[in-house]
């Protein structure tokens, strides 16, 4: 499977010695994006220079190949590195990693650098092998509520859930265990319940039943769907660093009634159809 790594923050030095890398080594399957920052931060466009990247690589790949993203950071305890990491939500796993030596402007040495080098690419594994686990839980074809949309599934139980995972699956001493343990929590608040027209088992936010399309795939996001900014399709394809099937899509019904339109994925308000709606994990509405 692709596992992309972006590594981002990097000082010149940190980054003329990952430059010098082989970016198989960091990447054996997806591709290495690396960009340097100039002070320590992150100026304000470098979350969409990285967007763009990503969203030009992917929309080169069949629609159903599996797309995983990671994002390695260096965390510069600022305002500019919070508002960088939160424009990756929900779609990429993130890991902070420390700077190439502690001063920025300082040069490192021959030996810090081939170090730093060896301690870039364990990171990057280190950021693969959790995508894999990640993907366990979000490549399959039973319900799980970690698919759930990001925008429409409305409740605080689930905003709770993708912040957690989001920025603790990075980090997390077992991946596995914190993946079931907040799959737990929410089905307590949000137990499987049975729509009045199915026998099938779902989620539900007492506004929509999150029903399952079974083997009715007709509806996914397209990667040159128009109109959308490039985190529509990085969201439709990768789910904390987890892949997922691509033509996955929630038929929703409401509980009482259809409101005149619902947020899409870049926030442009649509209408639902006649008696219900079909909405993606990324809040794609078809």
């Amino acid at each position: 499977m692709p596992i992309d790594v972006v590594i981002a923050g990097l000082s010149v030095p940190g980054f003329d010695s990952l430059a010098a890398m082989r970016p198989r080594r960091l990447a054996p399957l997806g591709e290495l994006f690396f960009l340097p920052v100039k002070q320590p931060g992150y100026p304000r466009a470098q979350a969409a220079s990285y967007h763009k990247l990503m969203h030009d690589r992917i929309v080169k790949l069949k629609e159903d190949e599996p797309v995983s993203l990671t994002l390695a950071y260096v965390d510069y305890g600022d305002a500019s590195t919070a508002a960088f990491i939160e424009t990756f939500a929900p779609f990429a796993l993130v890991r902070p990693i420390r700077p190439i030596t502690s001063e920025f402007a300082t040069t490192p040495s021959p030996g810090e650098v081939r170090d730093y080098q060896e301690y870039l690419a364990n990171e990057a594994l280190e950021l693969r092998n959790r995508a894999k686990r990640v993907s366990e839980f979000t490549n399959i074809r039973n319900l799980s509520p970690f698919l759930l949309p990001h925008t429409n599934f409305v409740s605080r139980h689930h905003r709770k859930l993708i912040n957690l995972l989001f920025w603790r699956l990075g980090t997390a001493s077992d991946v596995t265990k914190l993946l079931r343990t907040a799959s737990n929590n929410f089905e307590r608040h949000h137990p499987r319940v049975k729509p009045p027209t199915s026998n099938h088992s779902c989620y539900s936010d007492n506004h929509f039943y999150f029903c399952s399309p079974g083997g009715d795939r007709h509806g996914y996001f397209r990667h040159h769907a128009k109109g959308h900014a490039p985190t529509c399709v990085l969201a439709a394809r990768s789910r904390f660093g987890g892949s997922y099937a691509h033509d996955l899509h929630y038929d929703c019904q409401p509980v009482t009634s259809l409101a005149a339109h619902y947020s899409n994925c870049h926030g442009e308000t649509t209408p639902p159809k006649a008696a219900h709606i079909n909405i993606c994990p990324n809040d794609y509405i078809i």
